[in-house]
């Protein structure tokens, strides 16, 4: 096999509208495709060397299949994940779910039958349903979706932080000032480079236009420019000896005012319910993001 998909659906279509879009979604003919409930077994009924399988299993709650599709290496080019969830949505008019790469395992991402693509929490009850299939529940979601009504509309923090951003300058900052990895902890070095990873991670988002997601909370925000606050006191705090830092500093910082506007620190002002007062702050306090990652 050469690609393994993992979906679920609102809605429940027929094994043979399933077969036809999963054909249209992956480039596959209809007759490519095998489609079988596993809850009804049959398996000696399959097409074990169709190059497309796909097994699918009832659930219950917010959405009403499972489908786990394999691709064999007949089909030379399959597409992502991502992109034949799109392509399935379309086809079948109901919005279709596909795992994160991040840990948690109610990291998802949903895809709409109008093309919207946000990310999503997807939580199961502890109790099946009398038949047995699992109940799941769209528990929000970081756009309006029209087919789940009742997911929350909001950032998902945890998979915020399970997100791979690079950081080379905090890693070119470690090896120079820490190369054998044996700082102590609560000393100064570590807790610059603790410092310095939270914000180049957040420098990082804005460099990308807060790739993936698109979304970020005021409140982590408000949090990471606390963290520039800090880094600040280490800085000056360590002397002579804090030329790495400083030098990391200037790198991001440069980073960071690209990527925003400077408007006096009207909007953390307002944000903060702090008013002017974020003008005796830190510069970072007095600019925006060209584009806020959160809503107004």
């Amino acid at each position: 096999m050469i690609a393994l998909y993992n979906f679920l659906t609102v809605h429940r279509p027929e094994p043979h509208t399933m077969a036809s879009a999963l054909a249209g979604a992956l480039g596959a003919e209809p007759r490519d495709v095998d489609v079988a409930d596993d809850d009804a077994g049959g398996a000696d009924e399959r097409n074990w060397d169709a190059p497309v399988l796909c097994t699918y299993r009832s659930a219950a709650g917010d959405l009403a299949l499972s489908w786990d599709v394999s691709v064999s290496d007949v089909m030379r080019t399959p597409p992502t994940e991502a992109e034949a969830a799109l392509r399935l949505a379309a086809r079948l008019g109901t919005t279709v779910l596909y795992p994160a790469q991040e840990r948690p395992p109610s990291a998802y991402w949903a895809a709409g039958p109008d093309g919207t693509v946000a990310r999503a929490r997807l939580l199961e009850a502890d109790d099946e349903t009398d038949g047995g299939a699992p109940w799941l529940v769209v528990d929000a979601v970081e756009e309006t979706m029209a087919q789940l009504p009742g997911a929350r509309v909001e950032t998902l923090a945890e998979i915020l932080h399970e997100e791979r951003v690079e950081t080379p300058v905090t890693d070119a900052f470690a090896a120079a000032t820490d190369p054998h990895g044996d700082a102590p902890a609560t000393g100064p070095v570590n807790r610059s480079r603790e410092a310095l990873l939270l914000w180049e991670r957040l420098v990082r988002r804005i460099e990308t236009g807060w790739a993936p997601g698109g979304r970020y909370p005021f409140d982590q925000y408000a949090e990471d420019l606390r963290t520039r606050d800090r880094l600040g006191e280490l800085a000056r705090a360590q002397g002579p000896q804090h030329l790495p830092l400083g030098r990391a500093l200037e790198e991001l910082d440069e980073v960071f005012r690209r990527g925003t506007d400077d408007d006096a620190g009207v909007l953390l002002g307002r944000l903060t319910g702090s008013g002017t007062a974020v003008a005796d702050r830190g510069w970072w306090w007095h600019r925006r993001p060209a584009k806020p990652p959160w809503d107004s």
